[in-house]
């Protein structure tokens, strides 16, 4: 990365000024080159600015991976203005919640968003401008809105805007993903995202002939440190929206020379499960990454199986953390399965107790990071900013540990460990048992309320080959078998489901509180789904 880098935008322009006619993004076959993105990006500034946005104004962003959303995204940047890249799964009244919660001015869509939005305007008395591809197509857009073609950008000048920034200034407010509760913005400046990805450039070797393939959503915070990494090397990022049908998804992998594939551990799980991945050369792919939640150490031996010679990064992270805290040498991954790694440059993750005492190794506490890549606070939240960020750094709420070569382990989330009776059960140790079954999909286990007990546990898996009617399975009751086998009483599922597929964000997480809330709903239990 280039040293006069500052901020965001300052990644594509110096790419720009580098490499002007390199591609930068690879659309449904189409390469769209850096000057091309950088230009446009400059145009939809200055129309921003035209229509009143100041230094500070936050600019909603709705659309999905393309080239809308990169050109709007380093645009906002560029015009001062804070970006909130919104959830392209969100219904009306989740967008308008997060549009007035950090009292949007702007908001700007792509194509396909005109029903959703004409609800999420509706009552938004801080929003003055709507940029869209046609916003006469909202409607009834209220009055105090100003609705702006997304194409009158293209009769503004495609020179760059002098806006006085520093990085201090806030790029981002990313809204967390809610797989556990209310989703929240966090603030992150530019010092935050441009020290993250100084970080992990520097453990990734990137360089400007590498291309990812970019399946993870760009409003993601991982999805975005996909875009900000290659825009400083000069690399190509290749958008697959087609990710549902996975060897598709491949076939653009190999068909573009992709040299990188990043994703979540659902993203690995299907391509394992569900596509002929193990079976193809892949003869240009030289690294993946994994984030977005931990991978089971048997998944994580089946990817290193399936790719010989790769180099595999488990990498793990938080929105409120600019993306990054931690990576696993790929040299180390054989014998520290299951480890999160050591910190990444320029970062401190400490085990702690509640008073802020560092652990001995072995010993578990809770995760505390700290670094100039994390966030600032959540907007509009002091309170839960007070709850996560002290004088010791950020409490990220997964409890782990450390060993004695000095890497991390997660036990498990801090709201995800079960009190049964006298028992704190860690979830993700039943999961990574669970997902020792050579027929299991994927596996959530929460908690569910019980009277006597406190909770009760409860495991919701699919299988690898889904039936037709998911509650009539042999396969529950031989898994509860093996569970016998493998895990103490105390710590086997009280019930086992069988779904054909579990509730995810489009980033790929399992949303456990969609679950917990399903449970909850759950007037008896059912008789014919066997304990373990």
């Amino acid at each position: 990365m280039r040293p006069t880098a500052w901020l965001v935008h300052h990644l594509l322009e110096h790419s720009a000024e580098e490499r002007p006619d390199a591609p930068f993004l690879i659309h449904e076959g189409r390469p769209h080159g850096y000057a091309e993105i950088d230009a446009a990006a400059n145009r939809l500034a200055r129309l921003l600015r035209r229509h009143g946005l100041v230094r500070g104004d936050r600019v909603g962003l709705l659309a999905h991976n393309g080239v809308t959303y990169v050109v709007a995204w380093y645009a906002i940047l560029k015009a001062g203005g804070i970006a909130v890249p919104l959830n392209t799964a969100a219904d009306g009244a989740t967008l308008r919640g997060m549009l007035a919660d950090c009292t949007a001015r702007f908001l700007v869509t792509g194509r396909g968003f005109e029903r959703v939005v004409t609800d999420a305007v509706a009552a938004l008395p801080d929003l003055d401008v709507l940029v869209a591809p046609a916003p006469e197509r909202i409607d009834p857009l209220p009055a105090h809105i100003e609705g702006v073609p997304l194409d009158a950008a293209d009769h503004e000048s495609s020179e760059p805007l002098d806006v006085a920034l520093i990085d201090l200034d806030l790029a981002a407010i990313i809204y967390t993903s809610g797989s556990t509760g209310r989703p929240r913005g966090a603030t992150l400046s530019h010092l935050n995202i441009m020290t993250n990805t100084r970080s992990i450039l520097g453990y990734l070797g990137l360089g400007p002939d590498d291309r990812v393939l970019q399946v993870l959503p760009f409003y993601y915070v991982y999805g975005k440190s996909l875009l900000n990494t290659h825009a400083a090397v000069g690399g190509t990022v290749v958008i697959e929206n087609r990710f549902m049908f996975p060897n598709t998804a491949l076939d653009t992998l190999e068909n573009e020379r992709c040299t990188g594939l990043s994703g979540v551990p659902s993203t690995f799980a299907i391509l394992l499960n569900r596509s002929n991945f193990a079976e193809r050369r892949l003869e240009h792919l030289r690294y993946v990454t994994q984030a977005g939640g931990g991978m089971s150490p048997e998944l994580t031996r089946r990817l290193i199986a399936a790719l010989p010679g790769r180099r595999i990064f488990v990498m793990y992270g938080a929105t409120e953390a600019s993306a990054r805290l931690t990576w696993l040498d790929p040299d180390v991954l054989p014998r520290k399965i299951g480890s999160i790694g050591r910190p990444i440059p320029n970062v401190r993750v400490r085990v702690l107790r509640e008073d802020g005492s560092e652990v001995p190794p072995g010993e578990t506490g809770e995760l505390v990071a700290s670094g100039s890549n994390i966030m600032r606070g959540y907007w509009n939240d002091a309170e839960e900013t007070a709850r996560v960020l002290d004088e010791h750094g950020y409490w990220t709420g997964d409890l782990g540990r450390v060993d004695e070569d000095g890497y991390l382990w997660v036990v498990g989330r801090k709201k995800d460990m079960i009190k049964a009776g006298a028992h704190r059960i860690s979830a993700k140790e039943i999961e990574d048992v669970i997902l020792e079954y050579p027929e299991v999909h994927e596996a959530a286990v929460i908690g569910v309320p019980h009277e006597l007990l406190g909770e009760t546990i409860r495991a919701y898996v699919v299988f690898r080959d889904p039936p037709a009617a998911a509650a009539d399975d042999p396969r529950r009751e031989e898994l509860a078998e093996f569970l016998k086998r493998r895990l103490p009483a105390f710590k086997r599922p009280e019930r086992i489901e069988v779904r054909l597929d579990l509730p995810k964000n489009e980033s790929g997480k399992i949303m456990k509180q969609v679950l917990r809330e399903q449970a909850r709903t759950t007037a008896t239990e059912s008789p014919d789904a066997p304990s373990a």
